[in-house]
């Protein structure tokens, strides 16, 4: 540097001094008329390191005392009671008896180095040592890992007779008890039933009412008190007997003295804490494998108070045995795995044989599978689809005698990502024993609930297998040995096969010029999603097509309702119309409603309606469409608002219809709704739209990722008379 640039750096005090970010840096103030003064201080330069103690160790006990006493008692009954003046009077003697002792400013600025870094901790602590740190009757806290103390241990907080009351309830109930549980259901029922019979505006506005006319009586109680002089002084010292009669009572029940607010919340939240992650162990270990490394496991800190390994022999706690079944399975109580991909999508390899039947070799044994369709006990309207399969188990050895212990299968439906897993002892309730050349066939159901799609025929895919031992000569069954917890020594497998849709339930092509046909052949009950175009079986979803139905999809709300519906007064000029027939760019939607009192009960205002939508891709340009969303608003009569449902797809699927081509589905509506008989029969007006996208002359790209609208106009859905 040159002696010009070392002149300028000495006037603003050195190189180390300056920030080349700060555009204002600080130079040394020259002379003024106060002298040579440096007035721009730091804060931590301000701060006083000279400090002494004055009072003895019972003396500050003493202080902390009065200082608890004013903090907790006298200046909020003083507030409490109106007296302003004595409350800011006895708010400066608590202040001046902590100036006193040097030591709550000391811990003060301790907490502020530590949270903020304000000051050097290690000398604050230093000069805490000098004073005698605190007071001894704080002396418990100084030790807490967070290293100073906090305003609520120096002042304390008084536990009220009802909170101390639940606390010691739960402690002496524990976590896992009987009577806790129950508490917890009484809890649930009673949240369920708030849930059932929400607060009016009318019950709110009482409410706050409620709470003014209780503080208006708290201060006229205050004033009148101070004005008469001790009229109301019989009154508060009732009070107070009451409270601190009750508070023996609890003391006793505590088998201690007067307890502090941390110590007792301290000892509760521990608890749980050591019983919340000892369950947490226990369920880690329940899925931990043999070659896992212990290390990194869950909160399992060195040294930490909450890994104790005492904790993790405890048994499992209620809530800890849900959360582990919860995460072995779905809820049902069955296993689940992932799915196969095909049969999510429900798009099968076209070269791949759709088998309702199948037989497979294994061993001695051989395994033959057939399925068919169970009419009787389907209901398609419900998506109840009833399958019965036959299997015929044959022991194909000269020589060996089998005898069958479990079974396990695989059955994944149709447009689900994941398989059910069903497994149990033995075969229809017995562990056959198949002698050489034997057969051993039984008869079982399938019930699924499954909707089918335009895209494969099929219901659902099942595969599994047998597990079985080979019995020695002159045994009668396996032993307990040759069980092996029902593992036995191997396993025939039953070779995947499918449960498929009869004629009838399938989806299939519907054409504009055919539909006064289909309406005399149609059985005149509501069929479930069973109809659409041989066109919806798109081999995948263009990304474009992808990209619109994520647009349109966001979660149900509401929008402000039709003022006839919300009163009821619907106009008879023209008959509320149970169907519509709209046009809208090319796509024509046709929609019916039926009335379903099977699965309604009025006593209950539970009212469901069945509703068939037909979409018929009308283009005179030989331009094929594909749906990519649906968006419908229905409201109900009384109600004041319409709920609105929208999402990707129409019933999962997302087909393409070719000119000429139609998708028809049928789906249920159920209602809660009071209807309106004195004025309507109409008890919801449904309207909507379904959004799709133009596809190119391959009949896959779209041409454009901005979706276009097809109106499902308005209709009602209406109680017979």
């Amino acid at each position: 540097l040159g002696a010009e640039e070392e002149r300028l750096l000495a006037k603003l005090g050195g190189v180390d001094n300056i920030d080349p970010w700060n555009p204002n840096p600080y130079i040394k103030p020259r002379p003024g008329k106060y002298g040579w003064t440096d007035t721009n201080v730091s804060a931590a330069e301000s701060l006083s390191y000279d400090v002494k103690q004055d009072m003895t160790s019972s003396e500050r006990d003493e202080n902390l005392q009065i200082i608890r006493r004013l903090r907790q008692d006298d200046i909020p009954l003083l507030t409490r009671t109106g007296d302003n003046l004595g409350a800011a009077e006895a708010c400066r003697d608590a202040d001046s008896r902590e100036a006193a002792d040097p030591w709550y400013g000391l811990n003060e600025r301790l907490g502020d180095a530590i949270k903020y870094g304000t000051e050097d901790v290690d000398t604050l602590r230093t000069l805490i040592e000098q004073v005698g740190g605190p007071p001894p009757m704080l002396a418990k806290y100084a030790t807490h890992p967070r290293g100073y103390v906090v305003r609520s241990e120096i002042i304390g907080m008084n536990l009220s007779n009802q909170r101390l009351e639940k606390m010691i309830d739960r402690r002496e109930s524990g976590l896992d008890s009987e009577d806790n549980e129950k508490r917890r259901q009484e809890a649930v029922r009673k949240q369920m039933k708030n849930l059932e019979n929400p607060t009016t505006y009318d019950d709110e506005v009482a409410e706050i009412r409620e709470l003014n006319r209780k503080r208006q009586e708290e201060y006229y109680r205050g004033i009148m008190e101070r004005e008469a002089g001790g009229g109301y002084a019989k009154y508060f010292e009732e009070e107070k007997k009451d409270y601190d009669k009750k508070r023996e009572e609890l003391l006793k029940r505590l088998g201690s003295d007067e307890p502090e607010y941390s110590e007792l919340t301290g000892e509760f939240l521990d608890g749980t804490m050591k019983n919340f992650v000892a369950d947490l162990k226990r369920i880690n270990n329940l899925f931990d494998d043999d070659d896992d490394d212990d290390e990194g496991g869950l909160l399992l800190d060195e040294g930490g108070d909450y890994g104790d390994d005492k904790f993790a022999e405890q048994p499992m706690s209620k809530a800890a045995q849900a959360r582990a079944e919860a995460m072995k399975n779905d809820g049902s109580g069955r296993p689940r795995l992932p799915g196969d991909a095909d049969v999510t999508k429900g798009e099968l390899d076209a070269d791949m044989e759709i088998n309702e039947a199948s037989s497979a070799t294994t061993g001695p044994l051989t395994v033959d599978v057939s399925s068919a369709y169970n009419t009787e006990n389907s209901d398609p309207p419900m998506r109840k689809h009833c399958f019965q399969y036959t299997v015929r188990i044959t022991n194909n050895s000269d020589t060996d005698t089998v005898q069958l212990l479990s079974r396990r299968f695989e059955i994944q439906t149709v447009g689900s990502s994941m398989k059910d897993v069903v497994q149990g002892e033995g075969v229809t309730g017995r562990q056959p024993v198949l002698q050489p050349g034997e057969v051993f066939e039984y008869t079982s159901t399938a019930p699924l609930s499954v909707r089918p799609i335009g895209t494969t025929e099929i219901a659902a895919r099942m595969s599994g297998e047998y597990r079985y031992c080979i019995l020695q000569d002159g045994q009668d069954k396996a032993t307990d040995e040759q069980i092996n917890k029902g593992q036995g020594e191997a396993g025939a497998a039953l070779s995947t096969f499918h449960f498929v849709f009869p004629e009838e339930q399938r989806v299939k092509p519907v054409r504009p010029s055919d539909d006064d046909d289909d309406e005399e052949d149609e059985d005149t009950s509501v069929k479930t999603t069973t109809v659409a175009s041989k066109a919806a079986s798109p081999a995948s979803t263009p990304p474009a097509a992808t990209d619109a139905a994520a647009t349109a999809s966001s979660p149900a709300s509401s929008l402000p309702g039709e003022p006839d519906m919300t009163s009821g007064n619907i106009s008879t000029a023209t008959p509320p119309n149970d169907s519509s027939d709209t046009l809208t760019s090319d796509v024509r939607v046709v929609v019916t409603s039926t009335y379903r009192p099977e699965r309604s009960d009025a006593t209950l205002d539970k009212h469901c309606f069945a509703y068939n939508v037909r979409i018929t891709n009308e283009s005179p340009n030989d331009q094929s469409i594909q749906l990519v969303s649906r968006r419908f608003e229905i409201q109900t009569v009384g109600s004041s608002n319409k709920d609105v449902v929208q999402g990707p797809g129409v019933t999962g699927r997302q087909p393409v219809l070719k000119p000429g081509e139609s998708f028809e589905y049928t789906s249920t509506a159920p209602l809660s709704v009071r209807p309106m008989l004195d004025k309507t029969q109409v008890v919801a007006r449904m309207s909507g739209e379904y959004n799709f996208v133009l596809l190119g002359e391959d009949g896959k790209t779209p041409v454009s990722s901005t979706p276009l609208k097809a109106e499902l106009g308005s209709f009602h859905f209406i109680l017979p008379e």
